[in-house]
């Protein structure tokens, strides 16, 4: 038993070490949350007593928004932008509410190219609204403050990826991340093959 410790405490060593390896590719953003509300020098048109949650991370590029009290208007078709910073503002998403007006919407931040954006708007769209731009009707918004990418100013949380966010599909060229994990797995089986071999002979021969 004392010399199949040392197997045992080196096999959870390299265990660990591959774990952490394959963990750590994965994007490391943090949702933020941002309350909607009839804001002050923003909002102008719509239910005053609409509000809202918006979740997203721009390392994950998603967005959740949900919304209540924020009855359908006809004539008009509510959508979700990002607005502020240096960039033009960015559409989230068409935000398909039904006549209750309580919705949940969840959408792929596709494209998003910049990450200083500092307001979440729902703008009311009318038919003669002039199409790939943010509509002048805002109804409910919300003011966020952007974290920073840099670590090393204490600030963490949603950071732009390093990597792009795994979406399901096979990444360009060799997987070699993969192709390393899958040799280091194997090597850590190899390893604990052979220390059982030679565990089991010289148990045999005490």
């Amino acid at each position: 038993m004392k010399r199949l410790l040392p197997v045992l405490l080196s096999l959870a060593a390299l265990l660990l070490v591959f774990t952490s390896a394959s963990g750590s590719a994965r994007a490391n953003g943090v949702p933020q949350l941002v309350k909607l509300t009839y804001l002050a020098g923003v909002s102008n048109f719509g239910p005053r007593e609409a509000e809202g949650v918006l979740e997203f991370s721009f390392a994950e590029a998603y967005a959740r928004i949900e919304l209540k009290n924020l009855k359908p208007i006809e004539g008009y078709t509510y959508e979700g932008w990002l607005a502020g910073g240096t960039g033009k503002p960015f559409f989230v998403a068409t935000l398909d509410i039904p006549a209750s007006g309580v919705g949940t919407i969840e959408t792929k931040l596709a494209g998003l190219d910049n990450y200083d954006y500092n307001v979440f708007i729902v703008a009311a769209r009318a038919a003669s609204a002039t199409a790939g731009a943010m509509p002048a009707q805002k109804s409910i918004a919300g003011r966020f403050t952007v974290i920073s990418d840099n670590p090393a100013a204490g600030q963490n949380g949603d950071v732009r990826p390093a990597t792009l966010p795994d979406t399901g599909e096979p990444p360009p060229g060799f997987p070699w991340s993969r192709i390393l994990y899958t040799a280091g797995a194997m090597a850590v089986a190899a390893f604990a093959i052979n220390s059982g071999r030679r565990w089991k002979r010289s148990h045999h021969r005490d």
